[in-house]
């Protein structure tokens, strides 16, 4: 869960206490965007006000050469330059990269800054990459959908474990085994209906769909090969043991299905496909699929009420293939 920390006003105070505790010095200087090799940072003097009210109560100052960032996670971190433009890019703090972590660090001119999911690197020839951990299949946050299908499309999960018949990743299986103990001890009982499919499985599955209704309304309700959250090993499908509603849209009437909607984010789950979101994730209403995604991700979401993973992370809509 996210740490607690002293509220945005303090911007300024845990500023300064970056600067004295980690030996960062933020210095007037040319705007060039190079940065000696290392603590100095180059800001120069503040051009305005703090802003607060970022995501996650997040507050930011803008200085001379760049602009100071703080959240409760993350406390407080310069961006500036060349990284700082490829942030703004891929959405700052309310994109697939999150809040920074670190201050940049640069060796032999080739910069980099850490984030909380990814990293920026600004070589010294002028180039910059960027690295997101919503690309890779193996972390927690990773994003697949119909625009982004898995790499590689066959990745197969190195720590899957067994649940109730079914497989899921450790992280995720541990996690909702804490789900269903505190459900349970509220009184609502749930089974697992499917975890993991290997890319085989999901091919078939998906085929038998298209066969028996097309593949128009197939892409509406089974993803193909490759682009199924299932594959990660990071998704579950849930139901009521007596099977009421089972994956049909009325699962969320029933008690298992309200109280996953409304506590799956306390143990880093999410409703994968919320209702009246199609055109963004490209599929139907699954009140019973949930997508384990850390309780950072997961309670953020909620805190917020926003829909979906790819609204969350700045994503464009995925409504097609």
């Amino acid at each position: 869960m996210r740490k607690s920390a002293a509220g945005p006003s303090l911007l300024l105070a845990l500023t300064l206490s970056l600067i004295a505790g980690t030996g960062f010095t933020a210095q007037a200087g040319n705007a060039s965007d190079r940065t000696n090799d290392g603590p100095s940072i180059v800001l120069g003097a503040p051009t305005g006000p703090e802003n607060c009210g970022l995501r996650d109560g997040g507050c930011s100052r803008e200085y001379r050469y760049g602009v100071m960032v703080w959240s409760p996670e993350t406390g407080s971190q310069p961006v500036r330059g060349a990284i700082r433009t490829a942030w703004a890019a891929e959405g700052a703090e309310s994109g697939g990269l999150g809040y920074p972590v670190a201050a940049q660090t640069c060796t032999d001119g080739n910069c980099t800054q850490t984030f909380e999911r990814g990293a920026i690197t600004r070589a010294r020839t002028g180039e910059t990459t960027v690295q997101r951990t919503i690309d890779n299949a193996a972390d927690a946050a990773v994003v697949v959908n119909k625009q982004r299908p898995l790499n590689p499309v066959t990745y197969v999960p190195e720590n899957l474990v067994n649940v109730e018949g079914q497989q899921l990743r450790s992280d995720a299986a541990s996690a909702l085994q804490q789900l269903k103990d505190a459900a349970a001890a509220d009184g609502v009982a749930m089974r697992v209906m499917s975890g993991y499919r290997s890319y085989e499985k999901q091919a078939g599955l998906y085929n038998n769909y298209v066969a028996q209704y097309g593949q128009e309304v197939a892409d509406t309700i089974s993803a193909r090969p490759g682009h199924s959250e299932h594959q990660t090993g990071l998704a579950v499908d849930i139901a009521s043991p007596d099977g009421t509603c089972s994956l049909q849209a009325c699962f969320k009437d029933t008690a298992a299905g309200q109280w996953a909607a409304a506590n799956a984010h306390r143990f880093g789950f999410i409703i994968r496909y919320p209702e009246g979101a199609s055109e963004t994730t490209g599929y139907s209403y699954e009140p019973w699929h949930l997508r384990y995604v850390g309780t950072d991700i997961a309670g953020s979401i909620h805190s917020q009420g926003i829909a979906t993973l790819e609204e969350y992370l700045g994503l464009p809509p995925a409504s097609d293939y």
